[in-house]
């Protein structure tokens, strides 16, 4: 029985992936994306990584799916292609995939028969030596670092660039309609600061146990989002403090590449006793510019506000100058 919802779940990821690109319309794509995304959450808590689920409900299907809602709903809706059109355009990305399929379904069978499938992959993060207990913070913050730095370089990079898009480079001239409803709010001023002890909890027990920085670092960019749109601002870095929170991760996993380069000759290499603690710090600077990052990219979606100067009217006189007395 659990073998064959698992085969109707992976089925059922393939057709809402293959009616993703054929949907006929921006906002139907939008909507089986979504509902894309939520099958892959379950197919990672099929697999037994609530971690991984947990960073694909938040980063891939949240914010991104509001990003593609907010870009939707949010401009006038270009003339509609040629249905035949856009079939034989999706054809493209389909063959892609499959092949990417192919390729990777190769490299797996090749795997097993060599005796390196993915449960001796497994095992083998498990045996590293690592300087923190979990296999999924060991490789990514230790197996393979290098790669992770890159993530957070190409997340600011976006980030920053969407900045660049507003006025002096930050979000404080954006327009956020505030739902000032009274029941919202009080729900809103619970409900931070729970999310705020789970991002600390998430934070701490990524060295042990499922969390670690992308997964707190959602949550802080859903609390971020919740007090802005609920007419909070104050207490979310949208003016002059955004772009050093955005940057402070990239900024320390350089620092942390260069001293460990200075110290022990090679890039990243982290060793026991202070390896865990360099570990853990620098997942706590990755919170705040993932969490920043996140919530900008989402408000950054909207328009600057255009307050203009009211023009006089033409034939109105000047108004006689007035000079201070002497």
């Amino acid at each position: 029985m659990t073998a064959l919802l698992d085969v109707l779940l992976a089925a059922a990821v393939l057709v809402a992936a293959v009616a993703t690109l054929l949907a006929p319309r921006a906002g139907s794509g939008v909507l089986l994306f979504l509902v894309l995304g939520l099958l892959l959450v379950l197919v990672w808590a099929r697999l037994g990584a609530p971690d991984v689920a947990l960073a694909e409900a938040a980063i891939a299907s949240g914010a991104t799916g509001a990003l593609l809602v907010s870009a939707v709903t949010g401009r006038r809706p270009p003339a509609e292609p040629d249905r035949a059109r856009r079939s034989w355009a999706a054809l493209l990305p389909l063959g892609a995939a499959a092949a990417a399929g192919a390729l990777l379904g190769g490299v797996l069978v090749r795997a097993r028969r060599d005796g390196a499938g993915p449960g001796r992959l497994g095992d083998l993060a498990r045996e590293a030596d690592g300087v923190v207990s979990h296999p999924v913070t060991t490789v990514l913050l230790d197996l393979r670092a290098l790669d992770t730095l890159l993530e957070i370089a190409v997340l600011t990079a976006a980030v920053l660039a969407a900045l660049a898009l507003h006025r002096d480079g930050t979000l404080a001239a954006v327009a956020l309609p505030a739902d000032t409803r009274p029941v919202l709010r009080g729900f809103v001023h619970l409900a931070v600061p729970l999310v705020l002890l789970l991002v600390g909890w998430f934070l701490v027990a990524g060295s042990s146990r499922p969390g670690g920085a992308f997964q707190a670092g959602a949550l802080l960019a859903g609390a971020a989002l919740l007090l802005a749109l609920t007419g909070r601002r104050d207490l979310v870095p949208t003016g002059r403090w955004l772009p050093p929170a955005v940057v402070v991760g990239l900024a320390g996993f350089l620092a942390l590449a260069g001293g460990t380069r200075l110290l022990a000759g090679t890039w990243l290499a982290l060793a026991p006793p202070w390896g865990a603690a360099a570990v853990l710090a620098l997942e706590a600077v990755l919170v705040v510019a993932i969490g920043a990052g996140l919530a900008a990219l989402v408000l950054a979606a909207r328009p600057d506000r255009r307050v203009a100067a009211p023009t006089p009217p033409a034939d109105a006189a000047p108004a006689p100058d007035r000079q201070a007395p002497r």
